[in-house]
């Protein structure tokens, strides 16, 4: 009996020593939202105006841990509630060699969307949505277009000896059978990105750029991912400045059915301000682009959505801020405004993060 006992510490003893020699460090994040958000629409059904509570929460896990020759291993899930029921989301896995740079395997994204400058936006959960029939894309990163099966690289700062520079590629194919459908899936797609920062004085300027190239697995349409976006931050002090600009053509799968997009063009502009505890934000978001359905050549006028807006953030505490903003947007379709999709929105919360 008494060796059975000691066997049975012993294997138990070595297992958890091999649980806890084999565990990476994790460390936990998260915030919880609580507001009131209202919304008043242009439209003269009875949903014109709601005014209601607007209740968000995420908790983060990131994992990381170093082999014995340098080389880290990270990756990470989010899980959401946003109003509704819970969600989730999650990282591939991220190897970081000792240079500096690093490869993403497998969701690894578009790396153009990793260069889009931080140009600033408004604070708080203001919004009119966006109709199904409406194809401008909002901001210079509003077209994606990858499959989950791929990788992306990104290079260690000061890349070729550029003090201030970085690029990155990304390739994704999912062998998506071809399908002529409502529905479009990307089947292949590269990108690139580069960033490049500099100071003159007291002002810190980054510049940012990329492209994407993707095909899709409907048959019946025509035109493939061809995007890009350029863009540029001035940071001076407590103001910072911004503004960026993406164009290009797409299929747009995320409609009723399936539409050609071209000629889409979306601008970003805002300005942040901090002072004490106090931050101050304004933006302007304007895109509009020209649509059909799959197989056709896009004719005709454009969707677009216009939309300015307005933030304060106040810090509270550590960790507690609470926002006051609002937003004003106009949306048409076929040049005909959408009166659901136009009106003004605002929102007053706390966020308290950790």
């Amino acid at each position: 009996m008494k060796k059975e006992l000691l066997l049975a510490t012993t294997v138990a003893g070595l297992a958890l020593g091999a649980t806890s020699a084999s565990a990476v460090t994790s460390t936990m994040s998260g915030n919880h939202r609580v507001g009131l958000l209202d919304v008043d629409r242009d439209s003269s059904s009875t949903t014109t105006g709601t005014s209601n509570e607007n209740v968000q929460s995420s908790f983060a896990v990131a994992l990381e841990e170093t082999t014995d020759s340098g080389t880290t291993i990270a990756g990470s899930f989010t899980l959401m509630s946003e109003s509704a029921g819970f969600s989730n989301s999650s990282s591939g896995v991220t190897l970081t060699f000792t240079d500096g740079s690093s490869l993403e395997l497998l969701k690894a994204g578009n790396a153009t969307k990793d260069h889009d400058v931080a140009v600033p936006g408004v604070s708080g959960e203001m919004s009119l949505g966006q109709s199904s029939s409406n194809s401008a894309a909002v901001g210079i990163d509003g077209v994606g277009a990858n499959n989950n099966v791929g990788f992306a690289w990104h290079s260690a700062a000061d890349v070729a000896g550029i003090e201030g520079a970085s690029i990155s590629l990304s390739y994704s194919n999912g062998d998506e059978t071809s399908v002529a459908t409502a529905t479009s899936k990307v089947d292949s797609s590269w990108s690139a990105g580069v960033t490049y920062v500099t100071t003159t004085g007291d002002t810190t300027v980054t510049l940012g750029a990329g492209v994407l190239e993707a095909s899709d697995d409907n048959t019946t349409t025509k035109t493939d991912y061809s995007t890009y976006h350029v863009g540029a931050v001035a940071v001076n002090g407590d103001l910072t400045v911004g503004i960026g600009i993406g164009a290009g053509d797409y299929p747009d799968g995320t409609t009723t059915s399936t539409n050609e997009v071209l000629d889409w063009e979306a601008v970003e502009a805002g300005l942040s301000y901090v002072s004490g505890d106090l931050t101050f934000t304004a933006m302007y978001r304007d895109s509009d682009s020209i649509d059909d359905t799959a197989g056709n050549t896009p004719s005709g006028v454009k969707d677009g959505i216009e939309r300015t807006g307005l933030s304060i953030d106040y810090a509270v505490a550590s960790g507690v801020t609470t926002t006051v903003g609002f937003i004003n947007q106009s949306a048409t379709n076929e040049g005909t405004k959408e009166q659901t999709n136009s009106g003004s929105s605002w929102y007053i919360g706390t966020n308290l993060s950790f």
